[in-house]
């Protein structure tokens, strides 16, 4: 390898540390956000809540791109489906929160693609499909960060754990829906 070629790759590794290193916080800010942000909704059985709601899926947006940049050096294709994962599931919760409000409602009653996409809203299992892809996202983050080190140990097998019991939760939830008792979780409603 040239000293100008060597140079380049060691300006790009910089770079892209600097990257990760400014992305990390975003990630750790967003994920409390989403925190407190979708409790207090879940709390709140008004308009006030719905919102927050909202906002709590479109949060979701910076927190996977965070968590994207921080673990994309330990395997780039894997974090790119994490991100996927946690792209799809801002997108189903934006859709199933906005369709809480009356306007839109109203407006999407009145075709026959907006009675569909008002039927897959409210689908009984839309909720814990929602949360199935989050599992599938977090499950990877988390073996993502296990991999790199980039966080302790013990909070990358935690959040390991975590994940694949939720996920075993939403396939048992999917399996026999009738069966409640485990697969209640906080964020549905």
């Amino acid at each position: 390898m040239s000293v100008a070629s060597e140079g380049l790759f060691q300006i790009a590794k910089s770079r892209s540390i600097r990257s990760q290193r400014a992305w990390a916080p975003v990630a750790g800010l967003m994920n409390w956000m989403i925190l407190v942000v979708d409790l207090t909704g879940i709390q709140l059985h008004s308009a006030a809540g719905t919102w927050l709601m909202f906002a709590g899926s479109v949060l979701t947006v910076p927190l996977g791109l965070g968590l994207y940049y921080a673990v994309r050096p330990a395997h780039e294709v894997l974090a790119a489906s994490a991100l996927s994962f946690r792209l799809l599931e801002a997108a189903l919760g934006v859709f199933s929160i906005a369709i809480e409000f009356t306007a839109i409602r109203a407006e999407l009653a009145g075709s026959s693609f907006g009675k569909a996409a008002l039927d897959l809203g409210h689908w009984n299992d839309a909720t814990a499909f929602g949360a199935f892809v989050f599992t599938v996202g977090s499950t990877i983050f988390f073996c993502l960060f296990m991999k790199s080190h980039y966080i302790p140990r013990v909070l990358a097998i935690w959040g390991l754990l975590a994940s694949v019991i939720a996920m075993g939760a939403c396939i048992a939830h999917f399996a026999r829906p009738s069966f409640t008792a485990m697969t209640k979780y906080a964020w549905c409603r």
